[in-house]
């Protein structure tokens, strides 16, 4: 049985205030993002974790650092299939300097099939990325992997777990340095053990 935990980085400056879109823009996490990634680490510390991929955006990578700090015996192994979902012209631009109105945001919270990202992925691409990561994992010997990535990736992670449409996709949105875990059965299945797990920031959140 495999268990993978799955990490969201920490905080950025583009996740307090007005909405904005990421996607592969360079950020480094904020000075609230390097705490969070710091104490996820240190709660990851009571795992043996063999590996630990990352995306190798600033972001998820400063993240995934901050757990090997804890977790030396781990491998640290960039995985191109975990980088952030390309929002393409979208990035770095405010949601209201997307859409044209709240009714057109709403929609794209409700059906984000509809919409064509200029010069991004679709989020079956990511999904397709999503897949072909699972299908390798299947097949390793690992038991205990975290996988450092991005939200919009583990709302994808958790649609292709549960066989969804993708139109489901913002109903698994995480928190910042969130931690969620599943078990990958020998037979195929799998078990969601914990999903968007914050109990490790509270002090932290109550103090900022």
């Amino acid at each position: 049985m495999m268990r993978l935990f799955i990490v969201r980085h920490g905080a950025t400056v583009y996740n307090v205030g007005e909405k904005r879109i990421r996607g592969r823009i360079e950020l480094p996490l904020s000075e609230l993002g390097l705490k969070q990634a710091d104490l996820a680490g240190k709660v990851l510390a009571k795992v043996p974790l063999d590996v630990i991929y990352y995306s190798k955006i600033k972001r998820a990578a400063q993240t995934a650092e901050k757990i090997k700090k804890y977790n030396e015996k781990a491998q640290l192994i960039e995985e191109p299939l975990l980088i952030d979902l390309s929002f393409g012209d979208w990035e770095g631009k405010k949601f209201s300097e997307i859409f044209k109105s709240k009714e057109e945001e709403q929609r794209y919270y409700e059906k984000p099939s509809d919409f064509l990202i200029p010069n991004g992925e679709t989020f079956y691409q990511g999904l397709d990325r999503i897949h072909r990561l699972f299908l390798r994992l299947r097949t390793q010997t690992e038991q205990n992997i975290a996988l450092v990535t991005h939200g919009a990736m583990i709302n994808l992670i958790f649609v292709y777990l549960y066989k969804t449409h993708v139109d489901m996709f913002w109903k698994f949105l995480v928190e910042p340095a969130s931690i969620s875990e599943v078990e990958l059965l020998p037979d195929g299945a799998f078990r969601i053990i914990r999903v968007n797990d914050c109990n490790h920031l509270k002090n932290l959140q109550s103090n900022e």
